[in-house]
């Protein structure tokens, strides 16, 4: 018997859900006017959007790190951020170099002081376009960031790679960072994916023929301790909201349009990073030639209700037919969400301790 001998490699397009949805809806592809899928695109993403309002969407969890400047209360989070599920305070700090890239230009040094107030600048040079540092003994680095340098309310655009080597002369590209404009004095952090030591490591310009920071960070050592989430009664409630601290201990998630976490205590210092796992929105729709950004197990869900939704929108469909589409999609919400969980067992801990102390 022949087989495919292929695993994951059927897709469907927004163009094949619309299409199945109109035959769900008794409807013929001669009844499919522009207007309907315009229409149709437009159910698709409430539909999508809604997934979150039923609970966690696995798929859409992600790792992010941000930086805190010296007494920095807020941390305005992303648009596209739903809600923060789990988030902890990190300590980065760098290990004493033994001597700063390139060798021959003066300001190297300034990006790997670890100044308080951000004030120090270090700039490559055309014919040395990065800048990094050497260890004595090779060492692992976990975490890569840097603060931006755009005085005069200007904005720098970089183009950076992270780069490492065991002599200083032959130099491989570890990862390739996505292009990213930011402000004046904003921190930029990355996860290092493989952390086998070595001795020196840079940040190359890719595409600037310069580029200028106020600070470099190849974290060789961190520590890591979760964050308690705060209620806003709690949070309001605090008597001094700008009490600052070597770490921040607890947070409070402001779920508006602009979503934003308030810290406290806030950062004494403008080395302190933190690590969130956060839900995201789904993507949008896009064109009719675009996948939609769902594992393959939802698939099918996503179908049914999208059915549902065209059977109330396309005229003279039966009410037998829109009820039962109903139940199918309710049937397949209920069998996706089901599995969609991670699978780790559950231990619990019973704590008397308010009881008995």
């Amino acid at each position: 018997m022949a087989y495919s001998n292929t695993t994951g490699q059927t897709t469907i397009n927004v163009d094949q859900l619309i299409s199945f949805a109109y035959r769900d809806a008794g409807k013929t592809a001669e009844e499919m006017t522009p207007e309907y899928i315009e229409a149709a695109k437009q159910a698709l993403f409430y539909n999508l959007q809604n997934l979150s309002n039923l609970g966690v969407n696995l798929w859409l969890l992600e790792n992010q790190l941000y930086g805190a400047l010296t007494q920095q209360q807020q941390l305005i989070l992303p648009k596209t951020v739903i809600d923060v599920r789990e988030a902890n305070w990190v300590y980065v700090q760098n290990i004493q170099a033994s001597t700063y890239l390139p060798t021959d230009n003066s300001t190297s040094p300034n990006a790997f002081n670890q100044n308080s107030t951000l004030t120090s600048l270090a700039t490559s040079t055309v014919s040395e376009n990065w800048l990094g540092l050497g260890y004595q003994q090779a060492q692992s680095v976990y975490y890569v960031g840097w603060n931006c340098y755009a005085p005069n309310n200007t904005t720098q655009t970089y183009n950076l790679v992270y780069e490492y080597s065991d002599d200083g002369i032959n130099w491989i590209t570890k990862q390739t960072f996505p292009s990213i404009t930011m402000t004046d004095k904003q921190w930029q952090y990355y996860n290092i994916s493989i952390t086998e030591p070595h001795l020196f490591y840079r940040l190359r310009e890719t595409v600037a023929t310069t580029f200028s920071v106020r600070q470099i960070v190849f974290s060789t050592s961190q520590q890591v301790i979760p964050l308690a989430r705060l209620n806003r009664d709690d949070y309001w409630n605090l008597p001094n909201k700008q009490f600052p601290s070597v770490r921040s201990l607890q947070y409070w998630f402001d779920r508006t349009i602009e979503p934003s976490m308030y810290l406290w205590p806030v950062p004494n210092n403008p080395y302190q990073m933190f690590q969130l796992i956060v839900e995201k929105q789904m993507m949008d729709v896009g064109s009719l030639t675009n996948q939609i950004y769902v594992p393959d197990r939802w698939i099918n869900c996503i179908q049914k209700q999208l059915s549902h939704s065209m059977s109330l929108q396309l005229p003279d469909v039966d009410l037998n037919r829109i009820t039962y589409l109903e139940a199918q999609a309710e049937k397949a919400f209920l069998q996706a969400s089901e599995e969609d969980r991670d699978r780790s067992p559950i231990y619990l801990q019973p704590n008397i301790s308010y009881y008995t102390r």
